[in-house]
């Protein structure tokens, strides 16, 4: 495989990395509680995003896009080009200003456990994705992105102070090694201390949506513009890149993200630009309200 083939190769595997950050992937090997009762998709009534109280159980982590309470429940269906996935997220446990989750991955069997950080209802950290064993045995590694300022979501409070108009930064560290191997050769990519922002936009408030969990008529668009700019390690050179990826989330109050779709993923290296035909959808199938 060429340099240019591999490179490629490359950027579309970190693109996907990147992608699914913040629609944290679940396991399997532990299943949805059975004695928490299938609940019928909670739909707010009609009304603006400032008119909708937040459940009477409340706390440093209950946010009004990603609300985390102790047993609450959601399974997410994601599809793309490399097929179909579906990831459960149950809040097991929110102790003071950390909340703990357990990632279920439907396909694969893996229990995960991750650690949210809290803050008067607003979410700073997160738990990301890591790269797995995407394209099966052609690709070797993991990426892992480390918080490091700004909010994943704001409380509901800034919100209402911005007249649903904010706009906000993330910013992580993105850190890993990837091998790539395909007829016959072998690639090794070092990933050090990259730089990753995410900017988020409130677009529009009181939308209808409809997911396989129902009908959502109070739902909150956000865009999202991810950039990384990436140093490339290839042994005999090393590359700088940029990778653009726009996103639109859709967010129904106090329940979470009901749908997130991928708009426009750019790589820019060498002075050139390279679009990544990057056609990934994720949406909320089931949503079990917290006890």
């Amino acid at each position: 495989m060429k340099k240019k083939t591999l490179f490629l190769t490359l950027m579309i595997l970190l693109t996907l990395s990147l992608a699914c950050s913040l629609a944290s992937s679940l396991t399997e090997n532990q299943t949805l509680e059975e004695e928490v009762p299938a609940a019928e998709a909670t739909v707010a009534q009609e009304a603006t995003p400032n008119e909708v109280a937040p459940p009477a159980t409340d706390g440093p982590c209950n946010n009004i896009l990603y609300p985390l309470l102790p047993r609450q429940q959601m399974i997410y269906r994601s599809n793309s080009s490399e097929g179909m996935s579906q990831t459960g997220i149950t809040v097991a446990s929110v102790d003071g200003n950390f909340a703990t989750m357990d990632m279920l991955n439907l396909a694969t069997g893996i229990t995960s456990e991750y650690t949210a950080e809290c803050e008067s209802g607003a979410i700073k950290n997160y738990p990301t994705n890591t790269l797995g064993s995407l394209m099966d045995d052609m690709v070797e590694g993991t990426i892992t992105m480390d918080y490091v300022s700004g909010y994943v979501a704001p409380a509901e409070k800034t919100f209402i102070a911005d007249n649903w108009t904010t706009a906000w930064t993330t910013e992580f560290v993105m850190n890993g090694e990837i091998t790539v191997e395909d007829e016959g050769e072998s690639v090794t990519v070092v990933i050090e201390n990259s730089p990753v922002v995410a900017n988020w936009q409130i677009a529009e408030t009181g939308q209808t949506i409809t997911v396989e969990a129902g009908t959502y008529t109070n739902a909150i668009k956000v865009t999202r513009e991810m950039t990384a700019e990436v140093k490339l390690d290839m042994g005999i050179m090393q590359m700088n890149s940029t990778l653009f990826i726009n996103s639109t989330h859709w967010f129904e109050p106090y329940i979470g993200m009901v749908k997130m779709e991928i708009n426009e993923v750019n790589v820019e290296a060498q002075g050139m630009t390279f679009p990544v035909a990057l056609d990934e959808t994720m949406e909320l199938i089931e949503f079990r309200p917290a006890e």
